[in-house]
């Protein structure tokens, strides 16, 4: 059964009244620590003493790490149960369902900030589908994560 991302992300701005990645993470109960990591990893969630929590490389700059929340976002609000990690280099792809759709939680929620003008046209086309090509949410992802490149 597919999940109804668009949906998701829409009620969780509508009930916080924000798209703040910094403020729905606060809301969530969700920590964030900036913690020195391998350059390759930006972002993980883990659970410490049963409290969701995001180490996020301490090199990011601002906006790559707002990109890396709302990535880490989406696995907190759809998969609660494990820890995962943001990893991007160059061209790298996973195929993994849950990467997936953490890729595609967070260009959901950038969407509803005017701070990301990558392609907006191109990113309301791909987001108009109703099976957004996990490939396409993939490369915008790549491709805000260069141009807010560490």
């Amino acid at each position: 059964m597919r999940k109804n991302i668009k949906l998701r992300v829409k009620n969780l701005v509508n009930k916080y009244q924000t798209a703040d990645p910094f403020a729905l993470a606060k809301e969530l109960d969700v920590n964030i620590l900036y913690v020195p990591l391998p350059e390759k990893i930006r972002g993980i969630l883990v659970r410490v003493l049963r409290k969701k929590t995001i180490l996020l490389n301490d090199k990011l700059n601002y906006e790559a790490q707002k990109i890396v929340i709302c990535h880490e976002l989406g696995h907190v609000r759809m998969h609660w149960h494990a820890g995962y990690f943001f990893q991007h280099e160059g061209i790298y792809y996973s195929p993994a369902r849950y990467e997936c759709e953490a890729n595609e939680f967070a260009i959901h929620l950038l969407n509803y900030s005017s701070d990301f003008i990558y392609d907006k046209d191109y990113i309301l086309e791909i987001l108009a589908k109703e099976n957004p090509n996990p490939y396409e949410v993939h490369k915008i992802i790549n491709a805000l994560m260069q141009i807010e490149s560490i």
